[in-house]
């Protein structure tokens, strides 16, 4: 039961270095031991022989120009080669700027993107393929795939189109091609990937499950109007398989409509006689420090069985003594620090800590950097400046501060708060502040007060990724 927030219905995807190799590969899994010539090239790529692979596919297309397979696979050592060179890549900013992750920068945060010129060549000789033997449908995914991996949307979308009754044959190929529309988001075209979706959901108006993933799409890009919009879209359907229910759910309780979160929880329940909705109601008086919670967790516990709920079972069991014990703060920092207890009930323990610690500033400040990690930073800045309740000690405060600014500096307000972190003692604050306000000056058009703080972070003694970024903007 205990599944992350993620993509509904999306299946394991392979390191993103072998995308290309992979599609290779879908080409030839069936056709491999009867298709030499197949064979022969998909070596020749996985050894990165590109220039052999070359000529031998050169010496059979001057014997017969029109050989299929040999056209298509010098489409596929063009697509390889371009991607192994990664002469044009999409950098992810966004990762690398989080306060949250304070790993240095390395290759994981660049991914390739075909050139364009080499985009054009592959689908020619693709299309020739096509011209003379249109029924290749892989060749036509193979376009998807390369349309999306050299960011030429309107191209992509209109082969969707096209392939519009191939695709709707069966529901799973909504899913499917969905990868297209990543591969656009991934490479910092997030608009133009959830043009795509939309591609593909209108090709199933009943499909619950489609929207339920674009509600993710939007939940982690900060758009939480979209976000729930598509959640109550999902919902709307007559038809809503498993994995909707429990995803549409989990992002409502991550997003704090923990009523709506019981609803869909309790609609799925019922559907298919499960006790997920006796949890979380348990939960949700855990939460709002009900005494009934006790209770609530022992009904469950009663019918439950560890094959199908192990990880409700072993979180009630950690709550039900505390229907006979204090709960203290030392119990609260275990459980929100418990890596084994999903994001979506975790939000509703912070809310028990935030409620019955209210002179402790831990509670207030775990919550309001879980809310700015998940974009949520209006809601974050307004959890982290209230502070009536409890008084933050020194290292407590330079973290408040941290998130803050960081929440802050995304909504590019208000700039002045950001400079109160030019005096934290810690040299990885102090260098996010400098680089945070360099950034908001440089987009603001003022060059040369952004190089001085650029400078400043860049020549620091102690080096954190911060420095590697402004030395980026100084090189400019």
């Amino acid at each position: 039961m205990n599944t992350e927030v993620f993509y509904c219905h999306d299946k394991r995807k392979p390191a993103m270095r072998q995308i290309a190799y992979l599609i290779l590969i879908l080409w030839t899994s069936t056709a491999c031991a009867q298709q030499p010539i197949i064979s022969t090239v998909t070596d020749f790529i996985a050894h990165n022989q590109f220039a052999r692979a070359d000529q031998y596919l050169d010496s059979i297309l001057q014997v017969n120009p029109k050989t299929t397979d040999a056209l298509m696979m010098k489409g596929n050592v063009l697509l390889n080669e371009a991607w192994n060179n990664a002469s044009k890549s999409h950098f992810n900013a966004e990762r690398a700027e989080s306060v949250f992750d304070t790993s240095v920068i390395d290759d994981s945060y660049l991914i390739p993107i075909i050139p364009l010129d080499t985009s054009i060549k592959i689908d020619k000789l693709w299309k020739e393929c096509l011209d003379l033997d249109p029924g290749r449908t892989d060749i036509k995914k193979g376009l998807c795939s390369l349309y999306s991996l050299s960011l030429r949307t309107a191209e992509l979308e209109r082969l969707l189109i096209q392939m519009r009754p191939l695709i709707t044959q069966a529901e799973d190929n909504a899913f499917t091609f969905a990868e297209y529309a990543r591969n656009l988001k991934n490479r910092g075209r997030f608009d133009d990937g959830m043009r795509i979706y939309s591609v593909i959901a209108n090709m199933f108006p009943d499909l619950a499950g489609i929207r339920c993933d674009m509600a993710n799409e939007y939940f982690y890009e900060g758009q939480m109007d979209k976000a729930l919009a598509y959640l109550d879209s999902t919902l709307s359907k007559k038809e809503i398989d498993q994995t909707s229910y429990i995803n549409a759910a989990a992002l409502y309780s991550v997003l704090g409509y923990y009523d709506k979160a019981y609803h869909t929880f309790k609609l799925y329940s019922d559907k298919d006689t499960l006790l997920e909705a006796d949890f979380y109601k348990g939960l949700m008086m855990f939460a709002s420090m009900d005494t009934g919670f006790n209770l609530q967790m022992h009904r469950f516990l009663d019918h439950a069985n560890e094959q199908s709920y192990y990880d409700e079972i072993q979180i009630a069991r950690k709550l039900l003594p505390f229907g006979h014990i204090p709960f203290t703060i030392a119990d609260f920092e275990d459980l929100v620090n418990n890596p084994k207890i999903a994001r979506y009930y975790k939000m509703l323990i912070l809310q028990r800590g935030v409620k019955q610690f209210k002179d402790n500033c831990e509670p207030r400040l775990l919550l309001g950097t879980f809310e700015c990690s998940i974009k949520n930073y209006s809601v974050a800045i307004n959890t982290l400046q209230d502070n009536a309740h409890c008084n933050f000690n020194a290292e407590q405060e330079e973290r408040r501060k941290l998130v803050s600014a960081y929440a802050f500096y995304k909504l590019k307000q208000p700039v002045s708060y950001i400079e109160t972190l030019f005096t934290a003692k810690s040299n990885f604050v102090q260098q996010a502040g400098r680089y945070f306000m360099a950034k908001l000056h440089w987009e603001a058009g003022k060059k040369e007060e952004a190089k001085k703080l650029f400078e400043e972070v860049a020549k620091a003694k102690i080096q954190t990724k911060y420095s590697w970024l402004s030395k980026g903007y100084l090189g400019r």
